[in-house]
């Protein structure tokens, strides 16, 4: 089948809170109502192997407890969005360059059509490129990081998160947020309840890398505090937090970290609870594929209602 006829029959058979549009070749892009809630699901087995090859009806989602309609599912089509993090503190020093080509390898196995934004913190947090289809522009823009400083950590994931959710806006895309860090944040005005608040109103995927997980680190506090933090972002958003125990393996974190963002399952429903009170909504997400394991964000906040303008007299 051509990528144009592809395009038709997505057309064809989704509901009107989702619409699929092609461009020549390009993978389509699909755009989404306002009160769409959509998934980003990874399913695995019992020894933590990705599962493929699963259809919408081995799905079953529930919003506090209620059953949903799952109403579009993709898997492995939607494109994706993700912005690299790298920490470039003076403690990268002899770290930088293994982690620049464990990144630029990342970028290297994505999709046509996905996009990638790098940000670089120390000191400051400086966006290196925007969002961009453009992997040699991506992997120059890698090679151009340079250590100095302390650690932004908090400012940076911030900022990703603030960018990702600006630019998606109606429209569907897998967003995620890759974080490579070996300290503590020493720098950031921000707190890390301020990043998790956002962070839950977001609906990103945050994988961090951490690499100071040596017994040694992790007997002081602080970077026990800063590994918890880390953990508990990638679990609340449906992430992974990797914590290599060698250089040497941090190729390989980014290979896995490529292999499940091409096998995640996209699901969207529109919610039966029409209530726009913010509260915290919990998500459950069921697979009636026996002995697997799914991860995907916990829950979301629920919309508030609109405050209309008065108007001057």
């Amino acid at each position: 089948m051509s990528p144009l006829a592809f395009g038709v029959v997505l057309t064809s058979c989704l509901s009107s809170h989702i619409v699929a549009q092609q461009v020549g070749g390009e993978r389509p892009q699909f755009r989404i109502s306002v009160d769409t809630v959509s998934l980003a699901v990874t399913v695995l087995d019992q020894k933590q192997h990705l599962v493929n090859g699963l259809s919408r009806e081995n799905f079953t989602v529930f919003e506090d407890g209620v059953e949903q309609e799952v109403q579009f599912f993709f898997h492995g089509q939607v494109p994706l969005k993700v912005a690299i993090l790298i920490d470039t503190s003076r403690s990268m020093q002899e770290k930088i360059s293994l982690a620049q080509e464990a990144a630029i390898r990342f970028v290297r196995s994505l999709e046509p059509g996905d996009e990638v934004q790098v940000v670089e913190f120390n000191d400051r947090v400086l966006t290196l490129v925007e969002f961009t289809p453009d992997f040699e522009k991506i992997s120059e823009a890698i090679r151009q990081t340079e250590v100095d400083g302390t650690t932004s950590l908090y400012t940076a994931l911030y900022v990703s998160l603030k960018d990702l959710d600006r630019l998606s806006k109606g429209v569907l895309a897998r967003r995620a947020i890759v974080v490579l860090s070996d300290g503590n944040d020493t720098k950031s005005m921000l707190s890390f309840e301020d990043v998790k608040e956002l962070a839950l109103k977001s609906n990103v995927i945050i994988y961090s890398i951490s690499l100071r997980a040596t017994e040694t680190d992790l007997e002081k506090e602080k970077y026990r505090n800063a590994k918890y933090e880390l953990d508990m972002l990638a679990r609340e958003t449906g992430g992974v937090a990797y914590a290599p125990q060698k250089l040497d393996d941090l190729a390989d974190v980014y290979d896995d970290l490529a292999t499940e963002l091409k096998s995640q399952y996209s699901l969207g429903y529109v919610s039966t609870n029409l209530v726009t009170d913010g509260s915290w909504r919990h998500l459950q997400i069921l697979t009636k594929e026996s002995g697997t394991y799914i991860r995907s964000r916990s829950g979301y906040f629920a919309p508030r209602p609109v405050r209309r303008r008065r108007r001057a007299r």
